[in-house]
């Protein structure tokens, strides 16, 4: 997915572990970004965001404590984790889009069902048929993500 974004559209890509007390989180990234511009003196620029199951979530946390995120992208995202934190996080989304992607085979699908009342222009739910949490026999669609709600 990484190459893909970085052939086809130039962009950086930062690859973070979760969660985010590790060294290499979504907080340390985004502080790498904002430092670089900074030296640079970029005053614009856009950070897109993909999580995927944990990541997704872990990346909703991050994002109010770093309002860098102009669009995310959340794939297969555990929504059950902590309902009540997540609805605020989702409420509070401060970015251009979030969109919410899960398969109707995922072990999760009931619960997005749920989340997608919040849904409104600058938040999105989309479910995929026959979709499993892995996107097993899917890899083509599922590379093709971001290219397809982000770009």
């Amino acid at each position: 997915m990484a190459k893909n974004l970085n052939e086809k559209f130039g962009v950086s890509v930062f690859v973070a572990s979760n969660p985010e007390e590790t060294g290499n989180s979504i907080g340390h990234g985004l502080q790498i970004i904002k430092n670089y511009c900074k030296e640079r003196q970029v005053k614009q620029f856009n950070v897109y965001f993909v999580g995927v199951s944990n990541g997704g979530v872990q990346g909703l946390f991050a994002f109010e404590k770093n309002p860098l995120i102009n669009k995310a992208l959340l794939i297969g995202a555990p929504l059950n984790y902590n309902p009540d934190l997540i609805k605020k996080a989702l409420i509070n989304f401060n970015g251009e889009k979030l969109h919410l992607i899960c398969g109707d085979k995922d072990p999760g699908f009931g619960l997005f069902k749920l989340y997608s009342e919040l849904e409104n222009e600058k938040i999105i739910f989309t479910a995929f048929l026959n979709v499993d949490h892995v996107f097993s026999g899917n890899t083509e669609l599922f590379i093709k993500l971001p290219e397809k709600y982000l770009f």
